[in-house]
């Protein structure tokens, strides 16, 4: 089944096709206009260039979404349109275009929908969440994964750079931050949040991130859960107030489509962190339009109760074969790394990496069998893996794929993305899933570890097995080399045969860190 979900915002207008599989999805195709709306609303009123042309732009979304037969269809509106006084013939206008009523969110159901993308994507208990738009700013106070106050502020990118045009007059700077701060201490509960970290929704926040990123030359460009840090924000404030100023050289990351607008997005970032005290912005990919598909295809308001766990069993599914042994791949190689952790303490807390590693160590095949491995470290990297950090995605995949990955990380390791410690991280995590897939070679789900210990010299492993398991063996035996050189012991299991009614069903340490 086809969902496609309509933003219309105050600056781009943007449609999503989503492939829906009962609780599964993936985006088929994707649409953005920049339309503008917010533009020139001085008088409260939607400019007639720029009604025209959302309205142009809505007729061809229904041609798009008609010629890929998407028949379920939400659609919705934000701040321009919400406080704008001729919404009524816009919102008529549209309907002819589109063929379908808009729903006008109002602010705090923007709001809402910012947050139930955010706790849905985002493994954060406790965070200020803000979205900025064109003409509006949300912001949201998470506790424990809940919403505890929220507000909706009546200014944006547009709005800000129309009414303290930096351009025009360096002296506006001064009166910018002033209304900012003057803005932000009129939200009561905000003291509330005092040092959280902040978590940014919206394309001028998705654009600061890109900015960091080109100007520390990662090689990495995943905009969801990438991080900065209070210094970055601020310098990144002074290298586009120069450009813009014409002091300073263009911005790598900075788009034609946003330079214009950028300015008082990033102020207005920079002056709630120094109001909350906040060190840490998080950025999003997701926002309103993700809390309108989680609500759809959750069939309610239903947090997500493990993030990174719905987002791989969302690929697996969307992307993997019925009876994909990834998920028993954990299993065995969770036990023995909780036993390995026991006498490495530094690979404590790659739980997460392994998790993901593991579910997706094949996920290559679905394109190439033969090209798996590259396929698959390239797939990882770019999946949209939900719950763990750039840094974590970037290790799974090399753990994935460590046999035949040395090529590929040098890249990463020369622009120091990882460190020694990591490297040898990553070799212990993927030997450890190479290893589980010999234990699991064979028939599916007819091996099962009883026990895994680790003395100075050796690991050794006990486990249950309903096959001849002298091929199981064989493939073992293959690896005692690259195990006893990754991990620094020898590799020592034994197998029980055992009958299949009385395999032992045991639950691995799947919440082990």
């Amino acid at each position: 089944m086809r969902l496609g979900i309509i933003d219309i915002g105050s600056n781009s207008m943007r449609l999503v096709i989503y492939e829906v599989q009962e609780k599964s999805y993936k985006i088929i195709g994707q649409i953005k206009r920049s339309a503008r709306l917010g533009q020139g609303m001085e008088d409260g009123y939607l400019n007639k260039e720029r009604m025209d042309y959302a309205i142009s732009a809505l007729e061809s979304f229904k041609g798009y979404l008609d010629s890929r037969e998407t028949r379920e269809i939400i659609a919705v509106a934000t701040e321009a349109v919400r406080r704008s006084k001729n919404k009524e013939e816009f919102l008529s206008k549209a309907k002819i275009a589109l063929g379908r009523e808009i729903k006008v969110l109002s602010g705090e159901e923007e709001a809402f929908y910012d947050y139930y993308a955010t706790v849905n994507t985002l493994d954060l208990r406790d965070c200020l969440m803000f979205d900025i738009g064109g003409s509006s700013m949300e912001i949201v106070h998470i506790e424990n994964r809940i919403l505890q106050d929220s507000v909706s502020i009546p200014f944006g990118s547009i709005s800000l750079t129309e009414k303290y045009n930096l351009k025009s007059s360096r002296k506006n700077e001064a009166r910018l931050a002033k209304f900012l701060e003057t803005s932000l201490n009129e939200v009561p509960w905000l003291k509330n949040a005092a040092g959280l970290p902040l978590v940014g929704i919206g394309g001028s926040v998705r654009t600061l991130g890109k900015i960091d990123r080109y100007r520390k030359d990662y090689a990495m460009f995943i905009a969801h859960n990438y991080s900065l840090e209070k210094q970055d924000v601020d310098e990144i404030y002074s290298l586009v107030r120069d450009y813009i100023c014409d002091s300073g050289k263009k911005v790598a990351g900075l788009g034609r489509d946003r330079e214009d607008i950028f300015i008082g997005s990033v102020a207005a970032v920079g002056k709630l962190m120094e109001t909350t005290g906040s060190r840490k912005l998080f950025v999003s990919g997701a926002g309103v339009r993700d809390g309108l598909l989680f609500e759809y295809i959750l069939g309610g308001k239903k947090r997500i109760r493990n993030v990174l766990d719905f987002s791989l069993d969302n690929i697996i599914n969307i992307h993997m074969y019925h009876d994909y042994e990834g998920r028993e791949l954990f299993r065995h190689a969770s036990a023995m790394y909780a036993a390995l952790c026991r006498k490495y303490p530094y690979l404590t807390g790659n739980g997460k990496v392994l998790k993901t590693a593991a579910y997706l160590y094949d996920i290559g095949t679905s394109l190439n069998y033969f090209q798996r491995d590259r396929n698959t470290f390239y797939s990882i990297l770019n999946a949209p893996i939900n719950g763990i950090s750039q840094k974590q995605i970037l290790m799974a995949a090399a753990s994935a794929t460590t046999t035949s990955n040395n090529d590929i990380l040098r890249d990463y390791f020369s622009r120091k993305m990882l460190t020694d410690r990591d490297i040898a991280t990553i070799e212990k995590l993927g030997m450890l899933i190479k290893t589980a897939e010999a234990i699991n070679h064979g028939r599916l789900s007819s091996t099962r570890i009883l026990s895994c210990t680790v003395s100075d010299k050796a690991m050794e492993i006990t486990a249950s097995v309903t096959e001849d398991p002298r091929f199981k063996e064989e493939e073992l035996a293959s690896l005692s080399y690259q195990f006893r050189r990754a991990i620094g012991l020898e590799l020592t299991v034994r197998f029980e045969r055992t009958s299949k009614e009385k395999q032992p069903k045991i639950k691995a340490l799947e919440g082990s860190d």
